[in-house]
């Protein structure tokens, strides 16, 4: 998934989750004082964990209100387009998925059915038939009943062209091999209700038949892909401003670019749900102050922000300020599974030795300075992650961190390309684009800098025809194997007009050919088959410049309680939070 344009601090050190597939790993690759954190998680079956109410925290308090200060607007929050993190966690108050997750913190993550009864069955054992049982008694904010034929129909309208911002998983399982959505593109303009391989035998039952075995459909199924959208309530691209809950919350009002207001779901009811608790009564987002605002608010603690957070990182300039008494305990800090890359537009930037040129040219350590130094993150050298399983390090330029001018000038042998370089225009954002203009003119590439609004920095990067050479993008696994990496970024074959996850347009058969190979593997060999080919695409095409591994490092006031940091999403958990009186 995608993660938020923002300031990042402290060190990406660990991990792995055990899934259908999937082997655990760790990695120490990590510097500073938040040690390695070492995820783990499993999917269960066990009645007690599937049945809700969610379990309660110790202490917490019903009422108040919750606000989430935040610098930019969201860009989608239709579970169809829904795929950065801050808007998956507020998206998960407004609807619910398929599955979920349970986790406090600790970096155990516990996969559970959300809509449904459980996890999924895997109806032959095979991994290419699966079926899920609704809940009784979810119901949308009408009263309505939630249906199995609500779920296919969310499923069947994230095919269509103008709503592909999201996860493609489902749709590439139901379609291998090239376009997902080249034969089938949803419900509208005559389209069937569904697409094959999904059908609905009745309301509560809904059922998965793939080409292929997958068997992590699971975790694919926690995704907001699978989130209930009734017909008669989709508004196409207009459902971003009004999605219809079947969650906690509602939305009582929305004034783009100023707040998101959300009430009681009054027919909510937390007995069917095992992942929410929804202590707030209601829950505000702002949008439009900058960083240092927002955390100097928060530093201050005044009477106004003392139920406030943010997802955004505390900047350089405020950091000092938040190790003293009375603000280090309000700190929420831990590695995550994000890898920030400078991505290289493939398409504009066709010589693959300007590209090898900038993976040597690129100033790591002036990137991290930007977001706070050595406590912003490390230096990365890989497309994926160490969260993710199988990892192992490589650094195929051996280039020092500053980057190696004498190597670049051997590789532009006299040549001084001309690129135009793309940045959110958050005000961190911005320097970190001018650090790196300043970095590559002096390594002898021409920049342009083209800033973009943060509330549509992905839908713009992420046109097929975009005018930009290169762009910093960041990327975490949905859970942690190569899977939910290397296809979904560098499988050309599900390059699109609009709404790519392939940022570097990198469009290669072999790569497409290497992907189909790995994901035929026995379980046990997709570990190393993805690592592998991690390796083979930066040493053979050099699609992007991997900048560095993340953490998060966030703040929140005083009256904010059980603000622990969802490993999930790299971000503070809204779904155990509440409001001390």
């Amino acid at each position: 998934m995608r993660t938020r344009t923002r300031t990042l601090t402290g060190v990406l050190a660990a991990a792995a989750l055990v899934a259908a597939g999937c082997s655990p790993t760790t990695d120490d690759s990590g510097g500073d004082d938040q040690k390695t954190k070492t995820q783990s998680g499993s999917i269960s079956y066990q009645a007690a964990d599937n049945q809700g109410p969610a379990k309660p925290v110790d202490g917490a308090t019903r009422g108040g209100t919750l606000t989430v200060m935040q610098p930019a607007d969201f860009e989608h929050l239709d579970p169809a387009r829904n795929y950065v993190n801050t808007q998956q966690v507020a998206g998960g108050l407004l609807y619910r998925a398929l599955n979920g997750y349970q986790e406090d913190g600790t970096g155990k993550l516990l996969l559970v059915g959300d809509l449904a009864t459980n996890p999924g069955k895997d109806v032959n054992g095979d991994c290419k038939v699966w079926e899920f049982t609704l809940r009784d008694g979810v119901k949308y904010e009408d009263g309505s009943p939630v249906t199995s034929k609500d779920v296919a129909h969310g499923i069947a309208r994230s095919f269509a062209p103008a709503l592909n911002e999201g996860p493609h998983y489902l749709q590439q399982w139901l379609y291998p091999g090239g376009a997902y959505n080249a034969s089938y593109q949803g419900p509208y303009d005559g389209g069937k209700p569904a697409p094959d391989g999904v059908t609905t035998p009745d309301d509560r039952t809904i059922r998965f038949t793939f080409p292929q075995p997958h068997c992590d459909l699971p975790y694919a199924a926690a995704l907001a892909t699978s989130a209930p959208v009734p017909a008669a309530k989709d508004t196409r691209a207009n459902y971003d401003l009004r999605p219809f809950s079947s969650g906690p919350y509602q939305v009582k009002s929305y004034q783009r670019d100023v707040a998101l207001e959300l009430e009681r779901n009054p027919n909510w009811d937390p007995a069917t749900d095992p992942i929410r608790n929804a202590y707030p009564d209601s829950v505000r987002m702002t949008f439009g102050l900058e960083q240092a605002q927002i955390a100097e608010r928060l530093v201050a603690d005044g009477a106004a922000d003392q139920a406030a957070l943010s997802w955004t990182d505390v900047p350089p300039s405020v950091l000092p300020r938040t190790t003293g008494a009375g603000v280090a305990d309000r700190v929420v800090k831990g590695p995550t599974q994000y890898n920030w890359v400078l991505s290289i537009n493939t398409q504009r930037v066709t010589d693959l030795t300007v590209r090898r040129a900038l993976n040597y040219a690129v100033d790591k350590d002036a990137l991290l300075k930007v977001l706070g130094g050595q406590a912003a993150g490390s230096p990365a050298t890989t497309l994926m992650s160490p969260t993710t399983a199988g990892f192992q390090k490589y650094d195929l330029f051996n280039a020092p961190v500053t980057g190696d001018k004498a190597k670049v000038a051997e590789l532009l042998a006299g040549k001084r390309p001309k690129l135009v370089l793309a940045h959110s225009n958050l005000e961190l954002r911005t320097q970190q684009a001018e650090a790196l203009r300043k970095n590559l003119t002096d390594m002898g590439f021409d920049i342009v800098m083209k800033p973009i609004d943060n509330s549509s920095y992905y839908d713009e990067v992420g046109r097929k025809d975009n005018p930009y050479d290169i762009y910093l993008s960041g990327w975490g696994s949905d859970w942690p194997t190569g899977s939910t990496v290397i296809p979904p970024v560098y499988d050309g074959r599900e390059i699109v007009a609009e709404g790519n996850q392939n940022l570097s347009y990198l469009n290669q058969p072999s790569v497409g050919a290497e992907i189909d190979r790995v994901r035929k593997l026995p379980a046990a060999e997709q570990d190393a088959g993805w690592m592998a080919l991690d390796r083979t695409i930066m040493q053979e095409y050099a699609p992007v410049v991997p900048c560095y591994y993340d953490a998060t490092y966030e703040l929140h006031g005083s009256k904010v309680g059980n603000a622990v940091l969802s490993d999930a999403f790299g971000i503070i958990s809204l779904n155990g939070i509440y409001v001390k009186k």
